[in-house]
C-alpha cells in the first residue's frame, strides 16, 4: 500500500504513467508499495510494476476518501479565517467611522457653540437700545470731561439709533448750549419735541427761546427778533405767563416815548424803493399774533394784539409801499376784535390813500414837464376843497397848515390821545424824492377872491420850485394894468448866492408877460 502522507501530498498518479508500469493486479488492504520508492515529479514510475486497474481505482479511491477530509476541514479554516478578518477589518472601519462621526459632531457642537457666541455678541453690540445706551453714556462722560466735540459725536450717533430718545436730544441741547451754539440748541431741542411730544422737552425749549430774549432785554438789544422768540413760545403755549408778559415788556422798549425821541422808523425806508426797514418782519409777526389769538381767544392774547396792531406813538413814519399791507392785516384783524382805535386807523389810512389816487395824475404829468396841467387841477372843484378845508382847519384826517406836502414815498401817521391823523413827508427828510406838491392852505383874498396855489418841487432839480397861481390880479393891456382872473407862473430857484424868480403873468392868456425879481 502508498504511504498516507506521500498520498496525501502528491495526489493521484498521471493516468499515462500508470499504463505504462502495468503493475500486478494483487491488491493487499493496508500495506505499503513494494517498490517504496517515490517518483519525482515529471518523472516515469522506474519500478516496472503495473497496477491492475482495480488497485488502481481502489487506491485513488482510497486516496481520496483520505484526502476529502482534510481538504475540507483546511477550507473551512481558510474561510473562517477569512471570515474573521473581514469582521475584523469591518469592525474596525465601523469604529473609524463611529469616531469620525464623533469628531464631526464634536467639531460641528463646537463650531454652532462658537458661531452662537459671535452671532450673540454681535447682536448685543449692534442691537439700537444697547448702543442707544452706550451713546448716550458716553455722550455723559465726554460732557463731563468738557469734551464737547466727541459729546457732540456720540449724541449725533444716539439721535441717530433712535430719533425719539429724549435724552439723546437733551444732551446735545445741553453740550450745544455749553459751548454757547444758542440757536442750534433751541434747533436741537425743538426737532427733539416734534419727534417724541414730550412735555419736558417743549418746556425746556420755551426756557431756552425765552432766556435769549430776556438776555437780549437786558443788553438793551430788544428788536422784533425778540418778540419773534416770545411768539415762537406763545404758538406752542397761548397761556405761557413768561412769554406774554416779556410781549409787554418788548412793547415798551421798542415802542417807548421818550423826550429825545417820539417818532417810530421801523416801518421807514429812507429810500421807498429800496425795502430796507422792518415793516415785513412786523407784518408776519402782527398776524402771527392774530393767528394765536384765533386759535386761543382771551383778554390777555387780545391786548397784546391790539397794542402791536397800533402803535401807539406820536408819530409813525411808514414808507407807502407798506401802506397797503399795512391796511389789509388791520382790516383782518379789526374783522375779530372790533376795535375803535384800530377802526379809526383804517378811516385815517383810507383817506391817505384817497389823497394819493388824487394826486397821482398830478405827479406824472410834472414829472414829464408838463405844466400846463396845474392850471386844470388848481380850478378843479375838489382841489379847491381841500384847500379850503385846510383854510377852516377842518381837514379832517389830513393834518397841515398853510403849506401842505404830497408825496408818493412817504407817510406819517400822527397819535394824539385818542385821535389820528395822517401827514406826508417834506422832501429834505427822506431821500430819492420823486417830487413833491404844495398845497397852499392860507388865506389870500384878492379883493374878496381866494387865490388858488400849487407848487411843485421836481425830483433831481434842488433849490428849483415852480409854483401856479389862479389869482384876481393886475394883467398888463394895452400899457394899463386891469384887474382880472389870471394863471401866474412863477419859477423860483433858490442858491447859496441867494432867490431869484422869473414870474409869467396871464401864462397862457393872451396878455402873458414876464417880470424877474
Amino acid at each position: 500500500m502508498l504511504d498516507n502522507e506521500n498520498t496525501a501530498e502528491h495526489g493521484t498518479v498521471n493516468r499515462k504513467e500508470t499504463k505504462a508500469a502495468k503493475p500486478a493486479k494483487k491488491k493487499v488492504s493496508g500495506q505499503k508499495k513494494a517498490s517504496g520508492q517515490k517518483k519525482a515529479s515529471g518523472q516515469k514510475d522506474v519500478s516496472g510494476q503495473r497496477k491492475a486497474s482495480g488497485q488502481k481505482k481502489t487506491v485513488k479511491k482510497a486516496s481520496a476518501r483520505k484526502a476529502m477530509p482534510n481538504d475540507k476541514v483546511r477550507s473551512k479554516q481558510e474561510m473562517e479565517s477569512r471570515m474573521d478578518r473581514r469582521e475584523a477589518e469591518r469592525a474596525r472601519r465601523r469604529e473609524e467611522r463611529l469616531k469620525k462621526v464623533r469628531r464631526q459632531k464634536i467639531i460641528m457642537a463646537v463650531s454652532g457653540a462658537v458661531i452662537l457666541v459671535c452671532v450673540a455678541v454681535i447682536i448685543l453690540f449692534c442691537l439700537s437700545p444697547v448702543k442707544l445706551q452706550m451713546n448716550l453714556s458716553k455722550g455723559a462722560r465726554c460732557a463731563a470731561k468738557a469734551d464737547y466735540e466727541s459729546a457732540e459725536r456720540a449724541y449725533g450717533r444716539a439721535i441717530e439709533l433712535n430719533d425719539t430718545s429724549v435724552k439723546a436730544y437733551r444732551g446735545m441741547a445741553d453740550v450745544l448750549m455749553a459751548q454757547d451754539k444758542i440757536s442750534e440748541a433751541e434747533n436741537t431741542v425743538y426737532t427733539g419735541w416734534q419727534k417724541t411730544q414730550d412735555e419736558l422737552l417743549l418746556r425746556y425749549y420755551c426756557t431756552l427761546v425765552l432766556n435769549e430774549a430776556v438776555a437780549q432785554i437786558n443788553a438793551k438789544n430788544c428788536s422784533l427778533d425778540t418778540v419773534d422768540k416770545c411768539v415762537q413760545v406763545l404758538e406752542l403755549d397761548a397761556s405761557n405767563e413768561d412769554a406774554l408778559s416779556l410781549m409787554h415788556t418788548c412793547y415798551e422798549r421798542l415802542f417807548k416815548v421818550t423826550g429825545e425821541e417820539d417818532t417810530c422808523t421801523l416801518f421807514f425806508d429812507a429810500n421807498a424803493q429800496q425795502d430796507t426797514c422792518s415793516y415785513q418782519q412786523y407784518d408776519q409777526l402782527l398776524r402771527r399774533i392774530f393767528a394765536v389769538y384765533q386759535a386761543n381767544p382771551s383778554e390777555e392774547l387780545k391786548g397784546i394784539l391790539t397794542q402791536y396792531a397800533v402803535i401807539d406813538m406820536p408819530q409813525v413814519r411808514i414808507s407807502m409801499p407798506h401802506v397797503v399791507q399795512y391796511v389789509s392785516a388791520l382790516t383782518d384783524i379789526n374783522s375779530a376784535l372790533s376795535d375803535a382805535r384800530i377802526t379809526e386807523t383804517l378811516a385815517c389810512l383810507a383817506r391817505a390813500q384817497e389823497i394819493e389816487d388824487y394826486f397821482a395824475k398830478a405827479f406824472e404829468e410834472f414829472g414829464q414837464g408838463n405844466y400846463d396841467y396845474a392850471r386844470e387841477l388848481i380850478a378843479e372843484d375838489t382841489y379847491q376843497q381841500i384847500r379850503d378845508q385846510f383854510i377852516a382847519e377842518d381837514s379832517g384826517y389830513w393834518k397841515g397848515s398853510i403849506y401842505i406836502p404830497v408825496n408818493q414815498e412817504q407817510l406819517v401817521l400822527n397819535r394824539e390821545e385818542d385821535k389820528v391823523t395822517f401827514s406826508f413827508l417834506e422832501a429834505e427828510d427822506y431821500e430819492d424824492s420823486k417830487g413833491i406838491i404844495t398845497i397852499w392852505g392860507s388865506k389870500q383874498e384878492d379883493d374878496g377872491i381866494q387865490r388858488s396855489v400849487v407848487s411843485y418841487e421836481p425830483a433831481g432839480e434842488t433849490g428849483v420850485e415852480y409854483t401856479i397861481q389862479y389869482l384876481y390880479s393886475n394883467v398888463k393891456i394895452n400899457g394899463s394894468y386891469v384887474p382880472q382872473m389870471n394863471y401866474r407862473f412863477d419859477t423860483k430857484i433858490t442858491t447859496e448866492e441867494g432867490t431869484t424868480t422869473n414870474a409869467v403873468g396871464d401864462w397862457g392868456g393872451e396878455h402873458e408877460f414876464e417880470i424877474d425879481y
